[in-house]
């Protein structure tokens, strides 16, 4: 990367004609060049097709400094899908990028295509039988994705990545023909049939007891363990698999019924059995993904079972958990109090209010439009406080701490705004879900392109098994992104000190920033069908 191309921050994939378009510098580069204009160069030519004067932004505090930002909104390209362009200021030039209607087929392509490279067993891989955990008992489990950097395949992460990836297809399925989503979540669903007990509940997951080296999945030959039975798993499968049926259902009755029954079965466990919240057992050091609290995760299984079956007991019992929920008092330094609509592995309230009002005449038939109404208006309420804090952002962000896999965190947001575009129609929803899509895409403090092997300065180390031990870059793929916790020894060495949206090393031991997740990739996905299909 050139040092001219370092300072003017862009998306580096591009923009459709008609979006709001902007590139950032650094305030105190631009006081260096002591400039007040930008140019929008032809790349080929270089020649000056478009200009403007800088507009200075307030500082960003969790970006540590101040920007300037060159809005080119008005500038719609040449309609060529071939062309190209550069941003200009002073000396400097960006990276190029594209202005066309389908700037991110490509992309879209490459990060769906993640899925499929991540496949688990197929005759190649952890194809032994597991142990479930504190017995001598022994089960055979196929398939499913390894979920991140590792090779263990864990319920609550498969969970949240096929909702997203359904909810994609909804928009991509006619416009996208290059890959079979229902195919590859297929994949999945089969995977998790296996993960249930005989009594309706879903063991939390399946991995080795600790994690490996990095080497490539078939070298792994430790002993594969069912980690014990989960609330959160058990409620996670019943909604995805009761929401997935009707994606089958014309072109495999018997498969989608085998998900309703399933989903069902795991329901009755939920309704006979008091939580039951993961904790790694001692012997077990993979990956945990406990959660403290799960009735969001029972919620969204109400909600997926109600439209699924039409039974309104369903929804009249999940709307009573969301409506305790609303009504707990806030407590300093517990967020997870109240209620939120939320799409993270931890918190998947907003899979089931996203899947009643898709369906919102089916609800209302049950229980009256006054319900649509107070769903909506919460979402929408949401959706506002996304949009006050995005616009205090230079980034367009909302959030307000940069954990763990905050890249994923940031597609979520985008996924808020879009279904709260779809129900008002407010263009202000979707202008700030596209700044969430260049945002990682290179429109970052960093101007780093956060997805593997997909514009002119990306992430080329993740915290990746497969990528490292094969010494062959996975393209596709969503690296976590800052995490301001600094969890591991590389970025603890590195990062000390840094704002939160520096805390991010393109380095393979930092797996607190630069670790891969199916999660974090669905999100995106998501995002960018919502947006671009």
């Amino acid at each position: 990367m050139k040092d001219t191309e370092a300072l003017i921050l862009v998306n580096q994939i591009g923009y459709t004609p008609a979006e709001v378009k902007f590139a950032y510098i650094p305030a105190k580069e631009v006081e260096k060049l002591a400039v007040s204009d930008f140019s929008l160069l032809d790349k080929a030519s270089g020649k000056a097709l478009y200009s403007g004067k800088l507009d200075k932004s307030v500082e960003d505090q969790a970006a540590g400094e101040e920007y300037y930002y060159a809005d080119f909104s008005d500038f719609h390209g040449d309609g060529k899908a071939e062309s190209q362009y550069q941003i200009s200021i002073g000396s400097q030039t960006s990276f190029p990028f594209k202005i066309c209607d389908n700037p991110y087929d490509d992309l879209y392509f490459s990060t769906l295509n993640y899925f499929k490279l991540s496949r688990c067993g197929q005759g190649i891989c952890h194809t032994g039988k597991a142990v479930v955990y504190g017995s001598s008992e022994e089960k055979d489990v196929q398939g499913g994705w390894h979920d991140a950097g590792d090779y263990g395949r864990y319920i609550v992460a498969g969970a949240k990545t096929v909702m997203d990836l359904l909810l994609a297809y909804d928009f991509s399925k006619d416009s996208f023909k290059r890959f079979d989503i229902l195919d590859e979540v297929r994949f999945e669903l089969e995977w998790m049939l296996q993960m249930q007990r005989d009594d309706g509940a879903v063991y939390h997951k399946i991995s080795c007891y600790h994690f490996c080296a990095f080497i490539n999945p078939e070298d792994e030959k430790d002993q594969l363990v069912l980690a014990p039975v989960s609330t959160a798993a058990t409620a996670d499968f019943a909604g995805t698999l009761a929401y997935a049926a009707s994606y089958y259902q014309a072109s495999d009755p018997d498969f989608a019924d085998l998900l309703i029954a399933a989903a069902l079965k795991a329901q009755t466990y939920l309704d006979t059995h008091e939580d039951e919240l993961y904790i790694n057992p001692p012997e077990i050091t993979t990956g945990g993904y406990g959660d403290r609290e799960v009735s969001d995760e029972r919620y969204f299984a109400l909600c997926s079972l109600f439209v699924q079956t039409r039974i309104g007991d369903y929804l009249q019992r999940a709307l009573k958990i969301r409506r305790e929920k609303e009504a707990e008092p806030k407590v300093e330094g517990e967020p997870w109090r109240g209620w939120h609509e939320h799409y993270g592995w931890g918190c998947v309230s907003g899979y089931g209010t996203e899947i009643l009002l898709k369906n919102k005449d089916l609800v209302a038939a049950s229980l009256g439009e006054q319900v649509i109404e107070e769903l909506k208006s919460h979402y929408l309420a949401q959706a506002e406080k996304a949009l006050e804090f995005g616009k205090a952002s230079v980034f367009g962000l909302d959030i307000p701490h940069f954990g763990w896999g905050s890249n994923g965190a940031v597609c979520d947001v985008g996924h808020i705004l879009m279904v709260a575009y779809k129900l008002c129609g407010k263009e202000e929803y979707k202008d700030l879900a596209r700044r969430q899509i260049s945002y990682i895409l290179g429109s970052n403090p960093l101007n780093i392109c956060y997805v593997t092997g997909a514009g002119s300065n990306s992430t080329k180390k993740p915290h990746h098994r497969p990528s490292g031990a094969s010494g062959k870059l996975m393209p596709g793929m969503l690296a976590g992104g800052p995490c301001q916790g600094l969890h591991d020894a590389c970025a603890k060495e590195k990062l000390e000190g840094q704002p939160p949206l520096k805390c991010y090393i393109d380095e393979e031991p930092s797996y607190s920033t630069n670790e891969v997740a199916i999660y974090w990739n669905s999100a995106l996905v998501y995002l960018l069908a919502a947006l671009y299909f």
